[in-house]
């Protein structure tokens, strides 16, 4: 799933990375469907790694996609 571009992990580089390509691929997107809990992960490692997520890389992709600056300035008004 890591190699079709459909599945994203490890660091929040790497899935930052993984992301940003998917977008460069397919010219962009405006909303990204996060599942942030799988297997046998836990109730505090989920919680973990969707703050990390938050934390470390959402800020950085609002940055892929210009309709996400439009956006951000009219909600800050």
């Amino acid at each position: 799933m890591l190699e079709s571009g459909t599945c994203f992990a490890g660091t929040p580089d790497d899935v930052y990375n993984q992301i940003k390509a998917l977008s460069d691929s397919v010219g962009g997107f405006g909303n990204l469907l996060m599942f942030g809990q799988g297997g046998f992960l836990d109730h505090a490692d989920t919680v973990a790694n969707i703050t990390l997520f938050a934390k470390e890389v959402l800020p950085r992709l609002r940055e892929l996609s210009p309709e996400s600056k439009k956006i951000a300035a009219v909600a800050a008004q």
